[in-house]
């Protein structure tokens, strides 16, 4: 039977209270919280959840608090599952400081006091470093200076010991930092090992080869809940707050702007494989927050990334149909230090990893803080649009999933919402601008096929012509202003298939399909080829996104139609295809419009003979989710292109 959780069918009031009833109904008991009954799992989603009873009072996370504590604690403070062969050990010890702060019963004392007791043996390297593991000899983890330190400076600050608690937390977070950290980047590297004989470790530095998301995460974690509760007259105060200051530098630098997640190798987000990873995000999230609210750094430099990261990590989260509960995506659960970054970027992203559970709530929970809502309402699936039907000739307006307005538009391969609410579309051979009232308001006609349209900035439009091979601006009178003409040295016809659609981008250059010559090619100003990339299925439609990386949509001449993201050194970072989505309902990618956190929403021309029931258009996320498609219906053959108008977003089309 499966189990129905407290929550509407609908999202969650506040995302933060929406995670945690998730986890406190997937698992009744904290025990049961994955990977082993006591361990850093346990302790890092109780202390979020102890975050979110002091921020709203509701007695029932307290409660299922002090069940774990109660649990794992025999009466005479002996500890049932505590072995102390880690740091990752040591984290859970955390909670039981809480719970004796909460009671004053001995028992959870006398635990803590056993826990604090197994530093006192605990492996270091020669300059007092702790080791990961007991059994990990000479290596240091970055993620075990959060495991350690949360732990003993929640024992010195409210148990006792305080001075060499302090001593020893600055010691670590400062050892860490001194050998892992990467240059003057702010970051730092997964692990070190003293010995250098590791097989993930450099043979001459003994560094670990890359900067893992969720690893830098615990580490910005720890900073900002030990400045937390530090001594300000410490004399390593100054430096630790140094160090966190570099570090939200650096992750404000490698923050995606796009959609506010960092990478899985936090400083490669243009390298082939690399993917946005939600644990690590999380931790970041939290970290910049509280190091605002600390006054460490400056709201008005780093709120935004707070906000974009916020957003970034909705985008993550869907809600299950089988029992409403929240399932969360692209993290890992779990990671050793890796040999290389091929292994990193490819090792499995889980849904519900057992650490992205508590990353989600502890950012959530402090973006939310306060709040009696979410302060960002993740996008439904677009249900208003307009698009172009290239086999009846026809451009349509949809509203809440209707057809509302048509115009007769032969061989129609682009369509534009414009900031005047007027629509820009080709006509096979033109362009037109129509008001809603079907008034034209431009025309602009050509003896050569025409697909590609955009308006510009300075109120001409683009207009690029196949036979002719030219890319045109012409202002608002119909007079052509420029001319750049493409076509091959001795090539007096391109024919029909010589250019799709083609964009004029910010720099002045031109990013052209090449449907027949199968490759995308940016042109500079003047028509000369400056960088080039092919694709055997046949480019169709071009995109520059924001990260400068270009996609394209990839017809079926290769018999895998296909959406194809290409950075600027031409290799493929993302791909989406048949192999992708259940059913293989893809056949030939014709438009598509990127919308920032949001995704992409894709045409898929029906024609060449295809003659099953296929859905005309799909709305597919970055991690490649179908989150809706526009299916077959009466009096529609097959959509070439789509555009979804957003009021107040950025729209790449």
């Amino acid at each position: 039977m499966s189990v129905k959780a407290q929550l509407p069918g609908s999202e969650p009031r506040l995302w933060s209270e929406g995670i945690a009833q998730t986890v406190m109904t997937r698992y009744p008991s904290a025990l049961m919280i994955p990977f082993k009954p006591w361990c850093y799992p346990q302790g890092y989603f109780l202390m979020g959840l102890d975050k979110l009873w002091q921020s709203t009072g509701d007695k029932k996370y307290y409660d299922y608090i002090m069940n774990w504590a109660n649990e794992v604690v025999r009466s005479d403070g002996s500890l049932v599952y505590f072995r102390g062969r880690s740091m990752d050990d040591m984290m859970a010890g955390s909670v039981i400081v809480w719970a004796y702060r909460q009671t004053g019963d001995e028992k959870f004392k006398k635990a803590a006091d056993l826990i604090r007791k197994s530093y006192d043996d605990y492996p270091r390297t020669s300059d007092g470093v702790f080791w990961h593991g007991r059994g990990t000899v000479g290596q240091i983890w970055v993620d075990g200076v959060f495991m350690g330190q949360m732990f003993l400076t929640k024992y010195g600050c409210y148990i006792g010991d305080s001075e060499y608690c302090f001593d020893e937390a600055a010691k670590q977070l400062i050892g860490m930092h001194r050998h892992l950290k990467k240059g003057d980047t702010g970051l730092l590297y997964h692990g070190w090992d003293e010995d250098k004989d590791a097989r993930w470790a450099n043979k001459e530095t003994g560094m670990a080869p890359e900067v893992w998301s969720e690893g830098l995460g615990w580490y910005a974690l720890i900073l900002v809940e030990t400045l937390e509760v530090f001594p300000k007259n410490h004399s390593q105060y100054k430096e630790l707050l140094s160090i966190t200051r570099e570090l939200m530098a650096g992750l404000k630098k490698t923050q995606d702007t796009e959609n506010g997640l960092w990478y899985q190798v936090v400083d490669k987000g243009g390298e082939p494989g690399n993917w946005h990873e939600t644990s690590g995000s999380g931790m970041f999230v939290y970290a910049m927050q509280r190091a605002i609210e600390l006054g460490i750094i400056l709201s008005n430099d780093y709120a935004p990334c707070v906000q974009k990261g916020y957003r970034g990590l909705l985008s993550k989260a869907r809600l299950n149909p089988e029992d409403g509960l929240i399932d969360l995506w692209d993290a890992n659960n779990g990671l050793g230090i890796q040999k290389d970054y091929k292994t990193y970027v490819t090792r499995p992203r889980k849904k519900n990893g057992q650490e992205v559970i508590s990353s989600f709530l502890w950012a959530t929970g402090i973006v939310e803080k306060g709040k009696k809502e979410a302060l960002y309402i993740k996008p439904q699936p677009c249900r208003s649009f307009v698009c172009t039907d290239y086999s009846q000739g026809k451009v349509f307006i949809f509203e809440d999933g209707e057809k509302v307005w048509e115009h007769d538009a032969p061989l129609s391969n682009d369509v534009w919402v414009l900031d005047n609410g007027n629509l820009l579309f080709t006509t096979g051979h033109g362009v037109l601008e129509v008001t809603r009232a079907k008034d034209t308001v431009f025309h602009y006609t050509s003896k050569s096929h025409i697909f590609a349209c955009q308006r510009l900035a300075n109120g001409n439009t683009f207009i690029g012509e196949c036979n002719s091979g030219r890319l045109l601006e012409v202002s608002p009178t119909g007079k052509i202003v420029k001319e750049v003409c493409i076509l091959p040295s001795g090539v007096t016809d391109g024919k029909k298939s010589f250019i799709r659609n083609a964009r004029r981008l910010d720099n002045g250059h031109y990013l052209v399909a090449h449907y027949g010559g199968k490759k995308v090619v940016e042109y500079d100003e003047n028509g000369k080829n400056c960088w080039e990339v092919p694709v055997s299925g046949g480019a169709h439609s071009v995109i520059r996104l924001p990260n400068g990386n270009t996609l394209v949509a990839v017809t079926d001449a290769d018999k895998n139609p296909r959406i194809v993201e290409f950075n600027p050194q031409k290799e493929i970072v993302w791909e989406l295809s048949n192999k992708d989505i259940p059913g293989a309902p893809l056949r030939f990618m014709s438009g598509m419009q990127y919308i920032p956190e949001m995704g992409l929403v894709v045409t898929n021309w029906t024609g060449h003979g295809a003659k099953e029931e296929l859905p005309h258009m799909l709305w597919v996320d970055r991690n490649k989710n179908v989150v809706d498609v526009f299916a077959p219906r009466e009096g529609i053959v097959t959509f070439s292109s789509v555009f979804v108008p957003l009021k107040g977003e950025n729209i790449y089309h």
